[in-house]
C-alpha cells in the first residue's frame, strides 16, 4: 500500500477547485463592492448624525462636508468656524461620490441650516447607496 496521493486524484481535485473557484471570483467581486459601499454609506450617515448631534449638544451650527477625500465637521464659535471632527472620505474605501450640496449646515434644534436638503449618491461596481437628507434634519438611506 503506498501513502499519499497519485497524480490523477491531485489533478482532478485542483480542476474542482479551479472550477469553484472561477463561479466564486465575480461573486466576491460584487460582495467586496457591497461591502465597501455600506461602509461609506455608514461613515457618511455617522458625520451626518456627529454633526447634528454635536450641533444640538452645544447650542450652535455645525457644518459637515462631504468629499470624496475626507468628511469634515466644523462648529461655529464666537471666533468663526472650528474644525471638530475629521474621517476619511468615501474614497478611502474605493466608492465615488457625487454630493448634490456638499455643505450640509445643522442649526442649534438639529434642523438644516440654509440649502441643506442633499443626496449624496455612493457607487463602487455595480453597487450604489443613496442617502438624502431633509430641511428637518432628517438622514434617509435609500
Amino acid at each position: 500500500m503506498s501513502k499519499g496521493f497519485t497524480l490523477l486524484e491531485m489533478m482532478v481535485v485542483l480542476g474542482i477547485a479551479g472550477v469553484l473557484f472561477g463561479i466564486w471570483l465575480p461573486r466576491a467581486a460584487r460582495l467586496q463592492d457591497w461591502l465597501e459601499t455600506e461602509r461609506a454609506a455608514g461613515d457618511v450617515t455617522t458625520a451626518l448624525a456627529v454633526g447634528r448631534n454635536g450641533a444640538v449638544m452645544q447650542s450652535t451650527r455645525a457644518r459637515v462636508e462631504i468629499a470624496a477625500d475626507t468628511l469634515r465637521i466644523d462648529r461655529l464659535w464666537p471666533s468663526g468656524w472650528k474644525p471638530w471632527w475629521r474621517l476619511a472620505g468615501p474614497a478611502s474605501h474605493g466608492v465615488t461620490l457625487e454630493v448634490s450640496n456638499p455643505i450640509v449646515t445643522f442649526g442649534p434644534t438639529g434642523m438644516g441650516w440654509g440649502v441643506s436638503n442633499t443626496r449624496i449618491v455612493l457607487r463602487r461596481g455595480s453597487q450604489a447607496e443613496t442617502i438624502t437628507t431633509s430641511r428637518v434634519g432628517r438622514v434617509k438611506r435609500w
